[in-house]
């Protein structure tokens, strides 16, 4: 396959991923815990700070160390040609 069509195949499933997860995390489920009358608590507000401080933390390594193994393989792919 062309590299760039790659490209654009990419950027497509990337672009669907984040407009899905923004709608979801966004609006769907505060939408329904709003619409539901849920009270939010101080346990439940603490509960999700830790899940999105986790949720940066991991993609943080993947955006550190994804690169760097990539890299990594790619120079020893050259090296073995």
């Amino acid at each position: 396959m062309d590299p760039q069509q790659q490209l654009n195949k990419d950027a497509k499933l990337c672009t669907r991923w984040a407009l899905g997860l923004t709608f979801l995390f966004v609006l769907l489920f505060p939408g329904v815990m709003f619409l539901t009358g849920y009270q939010y608590t101080l346990s439940f507000f603490k509960g999700w700070t830790y899940l999105a401080f986790g949720w940066l933390i991991i993609a943080g390594i993947c955006i550190t160390v994804g690169p760097v193994v990539e890299f990594v393989r790619e120079k020893k792919d050259s090296t073995l040609k």
